[in-house]
């Protein structure tokens, strides 16, 4: 009686445990990994993010050229109507590219190169954004004027000595 009692409680313990353990893997599972961006600027349903990227994912260029390329991409939330969301996809895929500048000593310069990345989810909409350098020159900002939304000005500083 005595051992029927031991293995019962032995066997208990065991079936807890093994529940236990199934609950943190499926726990574990679910947490989303965190991404770190080189740039971030979250609003109420959306997010802007910025990293950079290499011009050559997305052009060939000569070695004469001085090109920097960024990864830029817009999380939104989605919304019901379809004929907006048909125009925001068109704003990101064809004039967003109007509305960013890099700022190099002073001097505005509109990018060269847009290419937007295709097969996201329809809540993110992604490119890769190339900008013509003077020789020897790195930018010390982004700005990010939006034409569309309401982002507004945004401005992203990328010289050390600006943030």
């Amino acid at each position: 009686m005595a051992r029927e009692i031991i293995y019962r409680i032995v066997l208990l313990g065991t079936v807890w445990a093994f529940i236990c353990l199934q609950a943190c893997e499926s726990t574990a599972a679910k947490v989303k990994p965190v991404i770190k961006h080189m740039a971030e600027i979250h609003r109420k349903g959306s997010d802007l993010y910025l990293d950079e990227a290499d011009s050559r994912q997305v052009m060939k260029a000569g070695s004469n050229n001085n090109f920097i390329a960024y990864k830029i991409g817009f999380t939104d939330s989605l919304t019901d109507d379809k004929k907006f969301e048909q125009k925001r996809i068109e704003y990101y895929d064809y004039r967003m590219v109007n509305d960013w500048k890099a700022v190099v000593n002073g001097d505005s310069i509109s990018p060269v190169f847009f290419q937007p990345v295709t097969g996201l989810n329809k809540m993110n909409r992604e490119g890769i954004l190339v900008f013509e350098l003077p020789t020897g020159s790195q930018p010390d900002a982004l700005v990010y004027d939006d034409s569309f939304g309401n982002w507004q000005k945004q401005i992203i500083a990328l010289n050390p000595h600006l943030k």
